[in-house]
C-alpha cells in the first residue's frame, strides 16, 4: 500500500488499500491491523492529527472514550472521506467539464467528460450540447442523419463518426493534401503570395525631460524667425545702426524686419551687419542708377527726322516727320517685316 501524496485522490488512496488487504487476505486477518497499517502510511501535517486521534478512539488510551465500530475498515474509510473527502463535488466536476478540449482524440475526450459527469449529473440536451460544441463540423454532419432519444444510445455514434473524422483527416495530411487538395508546394506558394501586413507602428513615449527641451527648442527657434534674422555668415561690415541704414524710413525698416528681410537692401538670408550691397532707400537705388538695355527682340524703326515749316508770316506751324517712301506691299516684304516681331520659341 503506497503513502497518501497531497495531491492524490483520498479515494483512490483508499481504493488501493482495500485490494492490497485483498490480494493478502491471509496475513491481513484482522481488520484492526490494517486500519493500524493504514494510518502508519499517513503522512503530512493535515492528516497526522487524525491518525492519532482515530487510534486513541479506536483502542480506549490515555483516557479518551472508545468508540464502538471504529476497528471495522468500513468504518475507517467512511471516516477518511468525511474528514478528507472532497466537498461540493458536483459543482466543481461542472466547472472541470466546461474547461476540457477536444484536440483530436474523441477516445480521450469523451472518457474524461464521463468521469466528470459521474459527479455532476448533467442529461439531456444539456449534456448534448456540451459535448457537440467540442466536436469538428465533419461529425457533427454526419450525426444530423439520425435522431437519438437516450442519451447512451446517442454516445455511441458520437465516438464512430468522430473517429472516423479524424481516420479521414490522418489519411488526408499522409498524402499530403491541403484543405483545398492542393500539394504541399502548392500550399506553400500560396501561403508565400499572401500579402504581408506591416506591423503596427508603436508610439515612442517622451519623458517630461525630453518634452521640456523640444518646448524649448521650437521656442528659440520662433524667437530668431519673428526676428527675421539667420545664422549669421561672413564679415562684419556695418556696425552702426544710423550709418547703414541713412534715408530709410521707419516704415520701410518695419516692413523688411516682418517680412524677414535685411533691413539695409530688402534682400534675404543675412542681416544687416553682413549686407555688401548698396544701401536701398525704397525701390530705387541710391545713386544714379544703370541705363537699361535695349531688348534684342526689339524692333528696329527707321530714323525720323524733323523738318519745321515757316508761313508767310515767319511763324513755324506743325512739326513734320518725314518718312521713307513706301513701296509696293507684298507677301514677301509682309513676312519680312512681320517677322521682325516674332519672338523666338
Amino acid at each position: 500500500m503506497c503513502r497518501n501524496e497531497k495531491h492524490q485522490d483520498i479515494r483512490m488512496w483508499l481504493m488501493t488499500g482495500t485490494d492490497y488487504f485483498g490480494r493478502n487476505s491471509w496475513q491481513w486477518e484482522d481488520e484492526a491491523q490494517r486500519i493500524q497499517y493504514a494510518k502508519s502510511r499517513m503522512d503530512g501535517k493535515e492528516v497526522a492529527p487524525f491518525a492519532l486521534t482515530y487510534r486513541r478512539q479506536m483502542t480506549g488510551e490515555i483516557g479518551y472514550t472508545r468508540q464502538e465500530g471504529y476497528e471495522y475498515w468500513h468504518v475507517f474509510a467512511e471516516q477518511v472521506l468525511r474528514r478528507f473527502g472532497p466537498t461540493h463535488e458536483a459543482e466543481k466536476s461542472l466547472r472541470e467539464m466546461g474547461s476540457v478540449k477536444y484536440q483530436g482524440d474523441v477516445a480521450k475526450f469523451l472518457m474524461e467528460m464521463e468521469n466528470l459527469n459521474i459527479h455532476a449529473r448533467v442529461t439531456g440536451i444539456a449534456w448534448r450540447k456540451m459535448i457537440e460544441d467540442q466536436l469538428p463540423i465533419g461529425a457533427l454532419r454526419r450525426l444530423s442523419h439520425r435522431e437519438y432519444v437516450d442519451d447512451g444510445e446517442w454516445l455511441e455514434p458520437v465516438r464512430t463518426v468522430t473517429r472516423a473524422e479524424e481516420d479521414f483527416k490522418e489519411r488526408k495530411d499522409l498524402r499530403g493534401g491541403g484543405p483545398s487538395g492542393a500539394t504541399r508546394g502548392e500550399k506553400r506558394k500560396f501561403e508565400d503570395s499572401k500579402p504581408t501586413v506591416a506591423a503596427k507602428r508603436v508610439k515612442k513615449q517622451y519623458t517630461a525631460k525630453e518634452k521640456a527641451d523640444y518646448q524649448n527648442k521650437k521656442a528659440g527657434e520662433r524667437k530668431v524667425k519673428k526676428e527675421g534674422s539667420v545664422a549669421p555668415t561672413g564679415e562684419v561690415r556695418h556696425t552702426v545702426w544710423s550709418e547703414a541704414h541713412q534715408g530709410v524710413d521707419q516704415k520701410v525698416v518695419d516692413k523688411r524686419k516682418s517680412d524677414n528681410e535685411c533691413t539695409r537692401c530688402g534682400m534675404r538670408n543675412y542681416l544687416w551687419k553682413h549686407c555688401r550691397k548698396q544701401i536701398q532707400v525704397s525701390a530705387v537705388y541710391r545713386g544714379q542708377s544703370k541705363p537699361k538695355r535695349p531688348s534684342a527682340f526689339a524692333p528696329k524703326r527707321p530714323p525720323q527726322v524733323a523738318t519745321v515749316a515757316v508761313d508767310g508770316k515767319g511763324e513755324s506751324s506743325k512739326r513734320a516727320v518725314q518718312r521713307p517712301p513706301l513701296g509696293p506691299l507684298t507677301m514677301t516684304t509682309f513676312y519680312k517685316k512681320s517677322s521682325r516681331y516674332r519672338q523666338p520659341r
